[in-house]
């Protein structure tokens, strides 16, 4: 579900889960709307029904009416004033028939009250008949039953009429109406039956039993009104029944009971008296009926209007509420997309340009507004990230450049140490090879020394030969000196060399242990860096030992070196004593005998110097070829750690340049 709304819209999943509540709701009340609009169709069909009940109900009375003033007029045999009353009743009647006929149902089934009004339009088409024969005195069909068959026939169709009221309360007042129209139907037939009876002055064993049936039928009927009435119409009804005309009709009737047995010679008041008492009493009833009549019609228009008001205050209430949410929620969406469309246009700037110097708008406490300061919190966040990996950046390219500076000059340092080493190696060679040729010039002076020695006795004859040797002594001590003191310079040049080489073991050995620092800040990137600056440190401390050891070598080679300069200083103090005694030769034989086994001894000793002067030369010549291959070794390092700070230097550009796309104010 969750991955399916991502497929729309925020602000049609709104549009969707606020507006399909809306429609629901439009639906339910439209649905009341419809339902009260039913209830408005069942106040209307009830009312209708009402006045259809009505006008059969005015049908009976005023047909009852006509029925009382035919017996009387048929009991006076067509004389006596109610002849005209009959004729002013038939024209009553004719109306209210044509009222009943004239109807049109709008909501009852036209069937139903077509086959009603069939019915009865059927039993009228006899009326005229039976009225033409009432004013002939030629009856063939006893107009009393005809009426009381076509009242009954109406009475009839009320209560099918009364089985369609959806209304309980006007059913139940239906209900009464029907039994108070009984009762007035019941009255009339007494009322017509006794003013026939009175007018002829005797009645028979069947029309007694007919009466008594009137009566206790009627009796039934107000019985069944009682059960169905109100209060108001109960106590209504007693007040009626309390009435004087009321009592004096009832009378009437028990007196006509009590006459049984003397039917023949029957005793009661004057037709037209009898008559115009029924008629009170009926009076009373219709008042009674027509109190029912307008309940009815009061509760049914009370109902449809009740029904009317309801529907139209659904509908306006709907309408007004529909239009309500349904503005308020184009406005709320409206809102919301311009909202998320802001939103999201912000984001999309951001993205596309990388910028994260502009800030979304977060006014409000909304959830746009709380993701916007959301955003705007990490955009700050990110901010300062990247402006300390710039400030990172830009102070690691920094040490960089010094480490790339600082191995460029361990390059050169190297270059230089090789250089000089090579110069050493030179020098060491020359050095080798005075020391050889003095070593060489000992050998001879020795041997011409001991040749010397052996011709001490000859001295005097060879003094010239003596002379001559003495004099290429002395030359070839002052070569020996002056390669002694050439050599004691070369050992001041190969120290102070050695303690250059010194010197830049030591900065090389600083530089790497700086590298080592700045590789150890860089961290994983620097790692490279660390192990090439520990095998410099090695390298350098390696060259350190070996300039040391090279400085003990030159020490003792200086060491020597001035011993033979002292031994050759006295060699040719000696010499010249030589050359000046060699005249006095024949003199001093002796003294020159313990002065030539003096210069042997200093000749070996010159011998010995040599030759530890030598070996001590190979030993520096080797520590210098040591050295070279070190110095070599660091300038390959150096030039490894150049390449490596390079491209690591690039890296850093890099991230610099994909850095400085983002806007950071």
């Amino acid at each position: 579900m969750k991955s399916l709304l991502t497929y729309f819209p925020l602000y049609k999943i709104v549009t969707v889960l606020a507006g399909l509540p809306i429609l629901i709701a439009l639906l339910l009340a439209t649905n009341h709307y419809l339902d009260y609009q039913s209830r408005v169709t069942s106040a209307e069909h009830d009312q209708e029904t009402v006045k259809l009940i009505l006008l059969y109900d005015n049908l009976a009375h005023n047909l009852a009416l006509e029925r009382g003033l035919t017996a009387g007029v048929i009991g006076a045999k067509g004389q006596g004033p109610q002849v005209e009353t009959l004729k002013k009743q038939r024209q009553e009647s004719d109306v209210h028939i044509a009222a009943l006929l004239s109807f049109t149902p709008s909501y009852l089934d036209s069937s139903v009250t077509n086959q009603l009004k069939t019915d009865v339009n059927n039993q009228l088409a006899n009326l005229k008949n039976v009225r033409d024969q009432v004013d002939a005195l030629k009856l063939s069909i006893s107009p009393f039953a005809y009426y009381s068959n076509l009242n009954q026939l109406a009475i009839d169709n009320s209560l099918i009429l009364l089985s369609v009221i959806d209304n309980p309360v006007v059913a139940e007042l239906g209900s009464s109406l029907i039994s108070v129209v009984i009762m007035k139907e019941r009255a009339g037939q007494v009322r017509g039956a006794l003013n026939g009876a009175f007018a002829s002055k005797s009645s028979d064993a069947a029309q007694y039993t007919a009466i008594n049936g009137y009566i206790e039928s009627g009796r039934y009927a107000e019985r069944s009104a009682l059960m169905t009435m109100s209060d108001e119409l109960r106590n209504s009804l007693s007040q009626m029944k309390n009435n004087s005309v009321w009592q004096s009709v009832v009378n009437t009737q028990q007196s006509y009971l009590n006459q049984k047995a003397t039917l023949d010679k029957l005793q009661g008041p004057a037709p037209q008296e009898w008559f115009s008492t029924a008629t009170e009493q009926i009076k009373l009833i219709n008042q009674l009926r027509n109190s029912i009549q307008t309940q009815m019609i009061d509760l049914s228009s009370a109902q449809s209007q009740h029904a009317i008001s309801n529907k139209w205050l659904i509908m306006i209430f709907s309408i007004l509420i529909g239009l309500g949410l349904i503005s308020s929620l184009y406005f709320s969406v409206l809102s919301l997309k311009s909202r998320v469309g802001s939103l999201t246009k912000g984001l999309a700037h951001m993205s596309a340009h990388r910028d994260l110097s502009q800030e979304l708008k977060d006014t409000g406490k909304d959830e746009m507004s709380q993701i916007s300061r959301s955003v705007n919190g990490l955009t700050e966040s990110i901010r300062r990230v990247l402006q300390h990996i710039l400030n990172t950046n830009e102070h690691s390219t920094e040490q960089l450049a010094q480490i790339v500076t600082s191995s460029q000059q361990l390059g050169r340092s190297s270059q230089e140490t090789n250089a000089k080493c090579a110069n050493i190696a030179a020098a060491m060679t020359q050095l080798s090879q005075s020391s050889v040729e003095i070593a060489q010039s000992s050998e001879r002076a020795l041997e011409e020394t001991k040749q010397m020695t052996d011709k001490v006795i000859a001295c005097q004859t060879q003094s010239l030969t003596s002379f001559r040797s003495v004099e290429a002594l002395v030359d070839q001590i002052e070569q020996t000196q002056k390669c002694m003191k050439d050599l004691e310079t070369d050992a001041e040049n190969i120290s102070k060399i050695v303690d250059t080489i010194n010197g830049i073991s030591e900065q090389t050995n600083l530089l790497a242990l700086n590298a080592a620092i700045e590789a150890a800040r860089a961290g994983e990137h620097g790692r490279g860096f660390a192990v090439v600056s520990s095998e410099v440190r090695d390298l350098a401390q390696r060259s350190k030992l070996a300039t040391e050891h090279i400085s003990q070598l030159l020490a003792n080679i200086s060491s020597n070196t001035n011993t033979a300069v002292k031994n050759m200083d006295k060699s040719r103090e000696a010499t010249h004593t030589t050359f000046d005694s060699v005249s006095t030769v024949k003199t001093s034989v002796a003294e020159l005998e313990s002065v030539i086994e003096l210069v042997n001894q200093h000749i070996n000793s010159i011998a010995n110097a040599t030759t530890e002067q030598s070996t001590a030369s190979d030993a520096v010549d080797r520590d210098v070829d040591v050295l070279a291959e070190i110095a070599q070794n660091t300038g390959s390092l150096a030039t490894t750690m150049n390449s490596i700070v390079s491209d690591y230097q690039h890296e850093m550009n890099e991230i610099r340049h994909q850095l400085a796309e983002f806007k950071l104010q």
